[in-house]
């Protein structure tokens, strides 16, 4: 009896610590200039491995992993051989194939020493895994990359939750922009397509970043340029004012007195000039 009531005991824990994997999680919230990180994978997690460029999925091999229970092991479901090289004509064809418009999310899963989790995928040769499907409880880290961090918060945490047989991502308060888009354009759904059929893979890849920045206008420079224009300018003609007014005032006074001067000369000449005649002319009368 204490045997049972242990086993019981031990799969209640284990499904408290990995989630129970009922239902399936919607497609997580989608966050432009963001990455997602995660620590964590619970139990019912499913991911696929997607060959590289020149390589396909070998015919009969099924690319899918899950996050299974293997007797207490919280483990991936291992594969040794997924890919094969394709011929050149084969190649040259899925070339030509159009690219899916779809919006991508950078997904990292980072080692995590916790047990009773899924860790990182087993590598697997011309191949990487990409996460399909999220199990209730698992928690997404949502960060801005670089660059694109100027307002806060630039980091949240989004967990797949189950209530009144609902299952939704809860709500984000992250906003990473660079400044040229509004807040409706930022956040957008990833589809996430049925993980029972291999040839639709969301497009959503480990260790990929992109970004694409469309700087409109910066005006965190502009406002910096404005307070200087404002500042610096009357400051300026203050002190070309203190220093020119005087020297045309002195020019001006000295101008005044030159003039002043001559009209004395010219007033004093005429004088001179008047009573000298003055003179000349009593001296003639007194001759005759």
């Amino acid at each position: 009896m204490e045997l049972i009531f242990l086993l019981l005991w031990a799969m209640l824990r284990s499904g408290e610590a990995t989630g129970h994997g009922n239902g399936k999680c919607p497609a997580p919230h989608y966050i432009e200039f963001a990455e997602i990180i995660i620590d964590r994978v619970m139990l019912g997690s499913k991911g696929r491995y997607k060959c590289e460029d020149g390589y396909k999925r070998t015919i009969g091999e099924s690319n899918l992993i899950v996050c299974i229970n293997d007797t207490g092991l919280i483990r991936w479901t291992t594969k040794t051989s997924v890919c094969t090289r394709v011929s050149m004509a084969t190649s040259q064809q899925s070339e030509r194939k159009p690219q899916s418009s779809a919006p991508e999310n950078p997904v990292t899963i980072v080692p995590s020493d916790t047990a009773g989790y899924c860790g990182i995928p087993s590598p697997v040769e011309h191949a990487t895994p990409t996460m399909t499907h999220y199990a209730v409880g698992q928690e997404l880290h949502y960060k801005c990359l670089r660059g694109y961090d100027a307002r806060p918060p630039t980091s949240d945490i989004s967990t797949c939750k189950e209530e009144s047989g609902k299952i939704f991502w809860t709500r984000l308060s992250l906003l990473c922009t660079n400044d040229s888009k509004s807040g409706e354009e930022m956040t957008q759904p990833i589809p996430i397509t049925d993980t029972s059929e291999p040839s639709h893979v969301p497009p959503v890849m480990l260790h990929v970043c992109t970004a694409t920045s469309e700087l409109s206008h910066v005006p965190s420079v502009m406002l910096p340029v404005t307070v200087a224009v404002s500042t610096v300018f009357p400051i300026i003609f203050i002190l070309l004012g203190w220093i020119i007014v005087p020297k045309l005032w002195r020019r001006r006074s000295f101008t005044e007195e030159v003039k002043t001067e001559k009209t004395k000369s010219i007033l004093i000449t005429a004088a001179r000039v008047e009573m000298e005649s003055e003179v000349e002319a009593h001296r003639l009368k007194s001759n005759m």
